[in-house]
């Protein structure tokens, strides 16, 4: 079974619809609305609002309507507290945990190094990089209990972990969780868990609506090889890949999807 983290929207949502919907029982994860800040194509911030709990209900009626199995938890990860009870809930639901998508984050409305302060580094990492790692913890504490020889964690990056001015915070947990992601594939594999990153490009994320802008677009297209912004289905993909058995010798390694972006952008 499977636990992903912010399922309620956007990316989380779509890998908890093609997890279970390919035979993957799944616990998600949710978290009252709060703000969610994008950058603009003139780097202005704009504000979104995170879904909740209506926004997890719809994803958790597209699961199951297909035949798919999930449930959904309402979780602050930032509280370690509510960590533990995630996982909790999640093997008293399906059973022990073999599989962990760690997908929820925050990010801050103005993250340029200017606009940072104590408070907004705290709560960037507390979630992005401690609440993970929590997470990570708890999930081979009971992976262990239970006996289990073969395991798979997926982290979700970012390509701004390489390098955004405007997003200082954000993108420096991401390159946190790609650090860690890499040190736990050492660290767990001699317990048949697999650990490794996706890290997406543009992608319209749908929070509620897309971030990216028809202006934004076009402004990004023609950086982009393959000529599209992602879809939250381009990320699922990649992910339910990493986890499956045709990545049974891959681990420690971050998969950048993003059409090619990476390198377009250096035009």
């Amino acid at each position: 079974m499977a636990v992903v983290t912010g399922a309620n929207h956007g990316i989380g949502a779509a890998i908890a619809k093609e997890l279970a919907w390919r035979g993957y029982r799944v616990a998600m994860t949710w978290l009252e609305p709060t703000g969610y800040a994008y950058r603009n194509v003139d780097s202005s911030r704009i504000i979104h609002t995170q879904g909740g709990q209506d926004e997890a209900d719809r994803v958790l009626r597209e699961i199951t309507t297909e035949g798919g199995e999930a449930v959904s938890i309402s979780a602050d990860l930032s509280k370690p507290d509510e960590i533990i009870a995630v996982l909790e809930a999640a093997r008293s639901a399906f059973g022990p945990v073999d599989t962990l998508i760690n997908n929820a984050a925050h990010a801050e409305a103005d993250d340029t190094i200017e606009a940072t302060d104590a408070a907004s580094i705290d709560r960037t990492f507390s979630v992005n990089v401690r609440g993970s790692l929590l997470l990570i913890q708890t999930f081979l504490r009971q992976y262990r209990e239970a006996g289990l020889s073969q395991g798979a964690i997926v982290n979700i990056s970012t390509n701004a972990a390489q390098c955004d001015p405007f997003e200082i915070n954000y993108g420096s947990s991401k390159a946190a969780v790609e650090a860690f992601t890499r040190g736990l594939c050492v660290a767990l594999g001699p317990y048949g868990v697999r650990v490794n990153a996706v890290a997406p490009g543009p992608v319209h994320t749908g929070i509620p609506k897309s971030y990216i802008t028809p202006e934004l677009e076009q402004a990004l297209i023609p950086r982009i090889p393959l000529g599209r912004c992602g879809q939250p289905e381009d990320i699922a993909r990649a992910v339910r890949f990493l986890v499956s058995d045709d990545a049974q010798w891959i681990s420690g390694q971050v998969l950048t999807v993003d059409g090619g972006h990476t390198w377009g952008r250096c035009q």
